[in-house]
């Protein structure tokens, strides 16, 4: 293999960092000594398309971070998609007891069973404020508190939606008994669950939005202390607390009704066969569905950590006895914590125009498409078929150049045509390649939003056939560009951040494969891979799963893609496609004179 290409490696480094921000920094003489090589630009245009998916992977979505495995963030709530259309998430999880085999103690009493879903949120400011209690004797008094105020993260749009709490009686399998594998669930499981994912109602909020105020909890006085003293008040974070208690001056007096069923299925169980483990607890009480309902033609979408979602049985029973032999009552509580298996329902109602275009007859695999459809969740994907055009050679097998040098490409070829390709071309070149990278420019028009932080910050680009991540990751990783703490501006050289206009719409994506396409013109041993590019909600993760689309089963699809709720639409290749915004990828290289 050619000298030059040998060395790219090294140079690569050098020149890609030196020019990160730029289109091209000319190297060619100062690495070499400009003794007879000049810098000189090849264009090559893959043939690109789309995949929308029927259904995408959802359960137990992970990745890894130092080494360790790192849950998802799990979606709930309803997103409108100015370009898209509306999608609705909801979550069906198992749940994990704090303990197993739990003792309640003598006479125990089920007080209160609390619900907690905490939002994502970041404090702001800590504030003092005064506030007015009223004491066990009915007088009040003002004290200060210390209150904080919080902002919401990961919350998108502001409207309304159902939401409702349902205990669910459908089993969620561990492994699938044909192949003993871990179970499979996809996006689209829950629909087809029927009426056993909704059991029985424990809440119910047909104008759902959350709120960044600190939730406040009392605990009353119980009236026996000398001090009067006021109820004990804790300020939380922002999340959903719904508290059930016997209170019969609410009509029905529900949480009487959540009470007797949890009461029947943990107190009255204790040293049961149910509570023995995890697998009994499973069967026995089979999990929660938090479900999305839209009330309007948008809603709110919140991203949660599904670890911090809890149910905790508060229970009291008898203690050690008082000064006059009278036993006294314990607090006691048992936590049940989402785990296990996850599963997110997504269900996108595309809009009609674009449902239509992504269907698979429609989209063009020979020649390619003028527009790149990306949308998170159940969405879809681009595919970039690069290098494979078949290109012509004279009488003795030698490449026919057009006037710049480049190869002649062939239009619809003849079985006896197909004998060498742009990257047979591409590999007989003696080229020092000092940077390749691809711009995605946006199709502002095509998307006709009015909010630029609707956009996706970031894009991401995979081997289509393993999932894997190309060499220009992995050089950065090496260089230390990863951010663990703001994934946001993870990977920038690899990955490049949006680029926005001076309104702050965006205005194209750049991906540098710079490594990937010196190993690949090294090695001619090295298969030609097609590229995925989607959407990326955190660009650390580089995990995958499978999703279906309408020809194929387990296309594989990265994480990332999946708990993202955002789309674009990017400039492909085609006559309407201004020549300034068509889809390419620039390689700079540097080549003798001689």
């Amino acid at each position: 293999m050619n000298a030059l290409i040998r060395i790219t490696t090294i140079v690569v480094v050098i020149c890609t960092f030196l020019s990160c921000d730029d289109d091209f920094n000319s190297v060619g003489s100062e690495v070499i000594g400009g003794i007879n090589f000049e810098d000189r630009q090849y264009i090559a245009r893959p043939v690109a398309y789309s995949k929308k998916f029927d259904r995408v992977q959802t359960g137990n979505l992970t990745y890894t971070q130092n080494t360790q495995p790192i849950n998802h963030a799990r979606l709930l709530g309803v997103y409108n998609d100015p370009v898209y259309g509306q999608t609705t998430y909801g979550i069906l999880s198992q749940l994990i007891p704090s303990q197993f085999n739990p003792q309640f103690g003598n006479n125990p009493v089920l007080d209160s069973v609390v619900v907690s879903i905490p939002y994502i949120s970041t404090r702001t400011e800590t504030r003092q404020v005064d506030v007015t209690l009223t004491q066990p004797d009915g007088t009040t008094v003002d004290v200060t508190e210390n209150e904080t105020v919080y902002t919401l993260d990961s919350i998108y749009q502001s409207n309304p939606f159902k939401l409702s709490i349902y205990q669910s009686n459908y089993f969620l399998r561990d492994f699938d008994p044909a192949t003993n594998d871990r179970q499979i669930y996809y996006s689209n499981d829950i629909e087809s669950f029927g009426a056993a994912v909704e059991g029985t109602l424990l809440y119910s909020n047909d104008n759902f939005v959350p709120s960044a105020s600190e939730v406040i909890t009392t605990v009353p006085d119980d009236g026996g202390s000398d001090d009067n003293t006021a109820p004990d008040r804790t300020r939380i974070p922002p999340q959903l607390r719904v508290a059930f208690k016997d209170d019969p001056t609410v009509a029905g007096n529900p949480g009487k009704v959540v009470l007797d069923s949890f009461k029947a299925q943990f107190l009255d169980k204790e040293d049961g066969i149910e509570l023995s483990n995890q697998d009994n607890f499973n069967n026995f009480f089979r999990g929660i569905y938090l479900k999305a309902e839209a009330v309007s033609d948008s809603g709110n979408l919140l991203y949660l950590n599904s670890q911090g979602i809890t149910f905790t049985l508060h229970y009291t029973n008898d203690g050690a006895n008082d000064s006059d032999g009278n036993p006294t009552r314990d607090e006691e509580v048992l936590t049940l914590t989402f785990g296990g298996t996850i599963v997110n329902d997504i269900r996108t109602d595309f809009e009609p125009t674009i449902a239509e275009e992504l269907k698979s007859e429609n989209q063009d695999k020979v020649n390619g498409e003028e527009k790149l459809y990306l949308k998170g969740g159940d969405g879809s994907y681009a595919v970039l078929d690069l290098f494979n055009k078949y290109v012509e050679t004279d009488a003795d097998g030698d490449f026919v150049l057009d006037q710049d040098g480049g190869p002649v490409f062939i239009d619809n070829p003849t079985d006896a045509q197909k004998v060498k390709t742009e990257l047979d071309f591409l590999r007989s070149r003696d080229w020092l390649i000092n940077d390749a990278s691809f711009k995605f420019y946006i199709d502002q028009d095509a998307l006709n939003i009015n909010d630029p932080e609707l956009e996706p910050e970031r894009i991401y680009i995979f081997n289509l056939e393993t999932g894997a991540i190309i060499a220009d990751y992995t050089l950065d990783v090496t260089f230390r560009l990863v951010d663990f703490n703001t994934p946001l501006n993870s990977i920038p050289n690899h990955l490049g951040r949006i680029t926005r206009d001076s309104d702050d719409a965006g205005d194209f994506y750049r991906i540098r494969i710079t490594q990937h396409i010196i190993n690949l013109l090294n090695d001619n041993d090295l298969d030609n891979i097609k590229f995925g590019v989607c959407i990326s909600q955190n660009v650390n993760a580089v995990t995958s799963v499978v999703g279906d689309t309408a020809t194929n089963i387990d296309e594989i699809i990265p994480t990332s893609s999946i708990v993202s709720h955002e789309g674009t639409i990017l400039f492909g290749n085609g006559a309407g496609v201004p020549e300034a915004k068509s889809l390419k990828l620039d390689i700079f290289y540097t080549e003798s004179k001689n």
